[in-house]
């Protein structure tokens, strides 16, 4: 992004433009628990290793790194450029990176550290893209809007449904034709139930994504 404003090719005055993108959120589950049973050190040394190789699978796959809020990571895809497959690419990284998170809990394990799980909550929608803050001091390039918070409310129920990877209607709905020209054949997608969260009247379908065995 930065190298896109340098060239004059993203807007850097506050506002922004309306966009379909696709939204994903992670969140460690237990984190905030644990920190309270280890040292400040532990604690930035844990969420470093993971932040690193997270963020490797999100720009592999083409992703804008929105922000680490706490333990939290929010990325989006389909902005500052344009990315016909945003929800692939989205669904793609979310399998990649728990893959990744695996191979790092059988090394947390071996090493006697505490063995973290997250949760990975997916979708897609139109957002307000843009520039958000204060002109000439603090300006955090960033999506707004109902979408980004559907996201958000999905991530929270992936405790509820035992599932690493939830994905909601919308998001299945972009990548269905991706399904069905077997580009995806790498993932399985259970279609698990309608959803009522905080702030929609409309009850939303949530789908589960695992890995298969094929490449």
């Amino acid at each position: 992004v930065v190298e896109d404003i340098i060239h004059k090719e993203v807007e850097v005055n506050l506002g922004g433009d309306r966009k379909v993108v696709t939204i994903l959120f992670m969140d460690l589950i237990g984190f905030t628990s644990l920190s309270e049973k280890l040292q400040p050190e532990e604690v930035v040394s844990i969420l470093n290793e993971y932040f690193t190789e997270m963020s490797k699978g999100i720009f592999k796959w083409q992703g804008t790194l929105d922000k680490f809020a706490g333990d939290q990571i929010m990325a989006f895809w389909g902005a500052p450029f344009e990315q016909l497959n945003h929800a692939e690419l989205a669904v793609q990284c979310a399998l990649e990176v728990s893959k990744t998170l695996d191979e790092l809990q059988k090394k947390w394990e071996k090493e006697g550290k505490p063995v973290l799980n997250c949760g990975i909550g997916i979708n897609t929608g139109e957002v307000l893209v843009g520039n958000i803050g204060v002109e000439g001091m603090k300006m955090d390039y960033t999506v707004i809007g109902d979408a980004v918070n559907l996201a958000a409310r999905v991530e929270k129920i992936t405790r509820q449904y035992a599932s690493r990877i939830l994905i909601t209607e919308f998001t299945f709905e972009d990548i269905r034709k991706s399904i069905e020209s077997g580009r995806m054949q790498n993932m399985k997608f259970t279609d698990l139930a309608e959803v009522k969260v905080k702030g929609k009247e409309q009850g939303v379908r949530i789908y589960r994504v695992e890995g298969t065995e094929e490449v």
